[in-house]
């Protein structure tokens, strides 16, 4: 039975790369069709229209550029539409599906047998389905059911019937090299093997292991806003971006990849997931920062320092009264508190805009302080603050001048009967009343010109006036003395950009569809209301982790208040219970760390327990990390990071490593990301993962509950292999740990 279901695939898999080889010599043909075609387009442009008299009153030639231009884009969408499809089918030809699901739809006689792939396959002239994208709804039955009572939902129905196969395949290079039949079940042979690789092999692609916890939150339609939580590995990032694949799929009508952004940590994130969606056979779509966007919207010539610099701060300045007061700044300025009173003094502002007087001259008015505040408060509404206080005024100043030309006709006249200019000419008693009438208006056009005059620091200064009194009166005054310097801190950006959008408006992001927030949990509520309104035609898809928060000082607290903030019934919720990243050892030992209790979300994947080492000093630990790589390197493992406390730590430790093993150090939030052996600080490692991870724990050791978070992350960024380096005693966090949670080695062990 087993010889002849296996000759079966083969034969069916021999089928389908031929269908695909075919497909791939057509689409190739095309693309090059296409080409010429551009090419035979350009010059025909250039001959009947650029080659042409340049004259824009030739609506012959603006109407003939117009329908070349029209052509050409045309044929550029075309051309693209081809190369990405290429692109698809020469993936496909290494491995053309990943799954089988036989499925008997209620009311029929027979199964139809689906197998499920990165993309669709159809013969175009018979109609035969080959291969079924993994984003179709039928296939959405292989991830949510076992063998048994199934059922999917489309846009005209709900259909159900009866799964009676499931069956995985592992295709390679075209060759079939095994395949079972099987249920979902977490310790599943492929997902093993998935879950075994190394870092550069396991972070391309999930959706030949996609759990059915996963494919709820990935297929999820219909709400505002989806919050997906879960712990470290868990697959939050790849759920994400397998939802963005989703849903240029599903909605592909209405959302491009010019209309998906993702706001990753850093750059280095981005580069790290940059091969996701390709791998998928979809475009990437625009990755970006919350900090690219916050440079590009401010456009100030302050210093402005990022989160890293905040975090490089936190990490590295000490106890000093200083530190305390930055501290205490920053929990002030991410709390929902002072967002509240963001809200409030914005309120106020819209209410007394401005102290708004009456413009008047010889007992003749103008315009009335009531007036203006009318076309305030009424005619110019659909206005933010600041341009809508210039409308008022341009108004002021328009009727300043149209009286001007009232008293100077009036002067004029009055020259003319004065009998000492009466000898003059008519253009000089003209100059001589305007240059009069200008001179006595010239006090009331520059109090006109003041109208609107706000300078975006200084309204921000305002807010913290109030406290100076207060229980935030060293904030305050630590708040000026930044400003005062021309220093925009980080936990300030947020705040100064939300007032900035408040008083002068956000430029128009209504084409964006879609927006993926990761690493959530290291927003703070002011940055996720910006970003909100930011987007205002957006759906969103958040993800992230509490227990993953790398500033204990400022971050989004919890997820009430990440729902409050949207302002919207319409929110999915999902939960993710297991972690598919590291070895049960390494998840264990993190859980305990982060005090998650329990072995529930743990994979049933086993390995070496972490390796705790306690060092007498720097250079003791240097050697020890040379012996380990060397071990690592022997065993397989490819990907390996150092993760230091700070930059300065990474710096140093980079330097007395590279003088014996080739390795990258990564200290910009903009770099690339690397390949083999990373020196990097704590920070710069979230959401990231590697093979073998080196924490170390040295001259200034974590502490505190308000650093057990960060500790919690950079040890769970480990797929395999876990080694501790701590020097003179155990990390705090180990105290209480079960022994037989980790191996202990060094000194008075």
């Amino acid at each position: 039975m087993e010889d002849r279901e296996r000759a079966y695939e083969e034969k069916r898999l021999a089928r389908t790369l031929d269908e695909i080889e075919r497909q791939l010599r057509q689409m190739t043909e095309i693309e090059r069709a296409f080409v010429n075609n551009m090419r035979t387009t350009y010059k025909n442009m250039w001959e009947e229209v650029v080659a042409a008299p340049n004259d824009l009153q030739d609506m012959d030639q603006l109407v003939a550029a117009k329908l070349y231009l029209d052509e050409m884009r045309n044929l550029e969408t075309t051309y693209k539409s081809a190369q990405q499809r290429i692109i698809q089918l020469r993936k496909m030809l290494n491995s053309p599906y990943f799954a089988r699901i036989d499925f008997v739809e209620n009311g029929e006689d027979s199964a139809e047998q689906i197998y499920i792939g990165i993309a669709m396959v159809q013969d175009e002239e018979s109609l035969e389905i080959f291969v079924y994208d993994w984003r179709a709804p039928i296939s959405s039955m292989f991830y949510d059911y076992e063998r048994g009572p199934a059922g999917y939902n489309t846009p005209a129905g709900r259909v159900e019937g009866e799964l009676i196969l499931k069956r995985q395949f592992r295709i390679e290079n075209g060759k079939l090299k095994f395949m079972f039949d099987s249920d979902i079940k977490i310790d599943d042979d492929i997902l093993q093997e998935v879950l075994g690789r190394s870092r550069d092999e396991k972070m391309k692609t999930i959706v030949t292991t996609i759990q059915r916890e996963q494919n709820r939150a990935i297929r999820d339609e219909g709400h505002r806003l989806l919050i997906v939580e879960g712990p470290a590995g868990s697959g939050k990032t790849s759920i994400a971006l397998h939802r963005v694949a989703f849903l240029l799929y599903r909605y592909r009508d209405s959302i491009t990849n010019d209309s998906v952004v993702i706001l990753s940590p850093n750059d280095i994130f981005n580069d790290y997931i940059s091969e996701v969606l390709p791998e998928l056979g979809e475009e990437n779509v625009r990755q970006t920062t919350f900090m690219a966007f916050a440079k590009d919207f401010l456009k100030t010539n302050m210093v402005v320092t990022d989160l890293n610099e905040q975090m490089e701060y936190m990490l590295s300045a000490g106890n000093s009264e200083e530190y305390g007061i930055r501290i205490k700044s920053m929990k002030y300025k991410s709390s929902v508190e002072f967002l509240r009173k963001l809200q409030d003094y914005v309120n106020r502002l819209y209410d007394n805009p401005w102290d708004f007087e009456d413009f008047e001259t010889n007992n003749t008015v103008i315009i009335s302080a009531e007036e203006q505040k009318k076309l305030f408060i009424g005619d110019y509404t659909y206005l933010p603050l600041i341009p809508r206080l210039k409308k008022v005024r341009n108004r002021v100043l328009y009727l300043i001048k149209q009286q001007e030309y009232k008293e100077i006709a009036r002067l004029n006249e009055k020259l003319k009967k004065d009998p000492v200019m009466m000898e003059r000419n008519a253009n000089e008693r003209m100059k001589i009343a305007v240059r009069t009438v200008l001179k006595r208006f010239k006090p009331l056009r520059e109090k006109a010109r003041q109208i609107g005059n706000i300078s975006l620091i200084d309204a921000y200064r305002r807010i913290f006036e109030d406290a100076m009194d207060g229980d935030f009166s060293d904030v305050a005054r630590f708040t000026f003395e930044q400003l005062d310097q021309g220093i925009l801190l980080y936990e300030d950006l947020a705040p100064v950009l939300y007032l900035k959008a408040k008083m002068f408006g956000i430029p128009s992001q209504e084409n964006i569809r879609h927006v993926v927030v990761d690493e959530a949990q290291d927003y703070t509520p002011i940055q996720m209301e910006f970003i909100r309104e930011m987007f205002p035609q957006s759906n969103f898809t958040v993800v992230g982790d509490l227990n993953q928060s790398i500033n204990p000082y400022a971050n989004i607290e919890n997820t009430d208040i990440l729902k409050g903030l949207f302002r919207t019934d319409s929110i999915s919720h999902i939960k993710l219970t297991k972690s598919y990243r590291s070895t049960c050892e390494i998840t264990r030992f993190a859980n305990y760390i982060a005090g998650i209790e329990g072995d529930a979300g743990l994979v049933n994947r086993t390995g070496e327990l972490p390796s705790v080492k306690i060092v007498r000093s720097v250079d003791e630990c240097v050697d020890g990390i040379k012996r380990d790589i060397k071990n690592m390197i022997s065993e397989g493992f490819r990907s390996m990071a150092v993760i230091t406390r700070n930059r300065a730590e990474a710096e140093t430790i980079h330097r007395l490593l590279s003088e014996s093993v080739e390795c990258n150090l990564v200290t910009d939030p903009e770099a690339v990301f690397p390949h083999g052996i990373t020196v990097i600080p704590s920070y710069l490692s979230k959401g990231l993962e590697f093979d073998v991870v080196f924490v170390l724990n040295l001259d200034i050791p974590y502490s505190g509950k308000e650093e057990k978070s960060l500790f919690y992350t950079i040890c769970s960024r480990a797929l395999h292999r876990l080694f501790i380096y701590s020097l003179g005693k155990l990390p705090e966090y180990l105290n209480g740990m079960p022994e037989d949670a980790y191996v202990l080695s060094g000194p008075h062990c």
